[in-house]
């Protein structure tokens, strides 16, 4: 399982078409409970905001949940929002 917290967002004045309309994310990795490297993560519920922790789906897997016809480059997407009651530490 993939969790990380999202901390900003990233603007692009330029991307290529099969990733318009899709929110690109800064999320820092949660690894064994502590903070990790940070990756930039393509957004496929649209919900998803600064402070949430997200599942992320990462490789080929990625670009095919957000479109299986025209998959977009993408490495890491975020899949779910993680309910905060349902961490346990």
């Amino acid at each position: 399982m993939n969790l990380g917290i999202v901390i900003g967002s990233v603007v692009c004045t330029v991307k290529t078409p099969t990733l318009t309309g899709r929110r690109l994310l800064i999320v820092r990795k949660i690894i064994n409970g502590k903070p990790g490297g940070t990756v930039i993560a393509c957004d496929a519920t649209g919900e998803a905001g600064i402070g949430d922790t997200v599942y992320m789906i990462g490789r080929a897997e990625a670009a095919l949940m957000l479109d299986l016809q025209a998959p977009p480059p993408s490495d890491t997407t975020i899949a779910g929002i993680v309910d905060p009651e349902t961490l346990v530490g």
